[in-house]
């Protein structure tokens, strides 16, 4: 008599072998994208991405600290409502300006919050990162990018391009021996970036975008109405009423709060978005300055296939009215407005997460 064991695929005699097949093949490819996530550390705003579960976290990049004890009180979006609510020991900070990393202790504690909350808790094995780097960066603020990224709880750090990022996010075909022109404005910086065959070709990084503009109209509301607003105000006045061009201005007037520079006593001003759109007209002609040398400089072959293409604005400044005429106006080519300018980033370091051979758009 034979007394040899049934073979090993007659043990499972309630499951189906080809599902049961089908089931364990799912589960091997979706392991490895269920513990990475793809991160846009912005100046303004950090958001995560899971490829299982899409845009799992949008928070502002902002800490509020007791510079007594040094420990945080507050990040993200929370942290944000105490800027200019608070008083000593507690400070408000931005650990991160002008899309570098300017403290990197409350970098690594914010990006912990930010990537705990995106795992809500569940996950025991840290993650794999691809994180979005600003052209621009030196190799000493992409090693404190990565390390800031690893003291957080990263396993493993991935650094890509944002530029990279956000054609790849927006769907551009960049794989492809032709030209593309980016320009994504976000809250500290405004880069632009020629790409070609999944290389950046040339890029620029200027100091100036959402974050300028917000400055701006505090500044021209205190010169021309002695009337001090704060910095939430501000962004919530560019978001509701601002614009790039003079055809997108609305002359409806509407009335803020401030306080008066000499009384300090609360004051009650009207405003119309032509009025914002003088105060920050200073910051939008020198990101036009840029873009026209940033232009000339770029090969003939390269402008012919963006005159061709467009140019393709991303990143939250591409929600200001009318910012495709302007640039239209400025450089007499065809302008688009990406379809999630605020996404656009971090939906590309989410398609860097899902391709095989990540090594090829990689800047690490």
């Amino acid at each position: 008599m034979n007394y040899a064991l049934s073979p090993p695929d007659k043990w499972f005699t309630t499951t189906p072998q080809p599902l049961f097949d089908s089931w364990w093949k799912t589960l091997k490819a979706l392991r490895p994208l269920n513990n990475a996530l793809g991160i846009d550390l912005g100046t303004s705003n950090t958001l995560i991405y899971s490829p299982i579960e899409g845009v799992v976290l949008n928070e502002a990049s902002i800490i509020a600290i007791n510079q007594l004890t040094q420990t945080p009180v507050s990040v993200g979006n929370t942290a944000r409502q105490l800027l200019g609510r608070t008083s000593t020991p507690v400070a408000v900070l931005r650990p991160v300006r002008n899309g570098v990393i300017a403290d990197l202790k409350l970098t690594q504690i914010m990006l912990q919050s930010f990537i705990r909350k995106a795992q809500q808790g569940t996950r025991i094995f840290r993650p794999r990162l691809v994180l979005g780097c600003s052209c621009g960066a030196t190799s000493v603020e992409r090693e404190a990018l990565t390390e800031a990224a690893l003291e957080a709880g990263a396993r493993d750090v991935v650094l890509i391009d944002e530029p990279i990022a956000a054609a790849l996010g927006i769907g551009l075909p960049i794989t492809k021996p032709k030209g593309n022109l980016i320009i994504d404005i976000g809250g500290g910086t405004t880069e632009m970036a020629v790409i070609s065959s999944s290389q950046v070709i040339d890029s620029q990084v200027i100091p100036i975008a959402g974050d300028s503009f917000n400055q701006a109209i505090v500044d021209y509301l205190r010169q021309t109405s002695q009337v001090h607003i704060g910095e939430l105000t501000a962004e919530s006045l560019k978001i509701q009423f601002g614009s790039a061009s003079d055809s997108a201005c609305n002359d409806t007037p509407m009335e803020i709060l401030g306080v008066n520079v000499g009384s300090g006593l609360p004051q009650r001003l009207e405003i119309n978005s032509g009025e914002l759109r003088d105060a920050i007209s200073i910051q939008l002609h020198k990101i036009s300055v840029a873009l026209l040398n940033f232009l000339e400089r770029t090969h003939p072959e390269l402008v012919s296939d963006i005159a061709e293409r467009g140019i393709m604005v991303t990143g939250g400044g591409a929600l200001l009215s009318g910012i495709d005429t302007f640039f239209q106006d400025l450089t007499h080519l065809p302008v688009h407005i990406s379809p999630n300018p605020l996404n656009s980033v971090v939906l590309g370091t989410g398609k860097i997460l899902e391709y095989e051979h990540q090594p090829s758009y990689s800047s690490a």
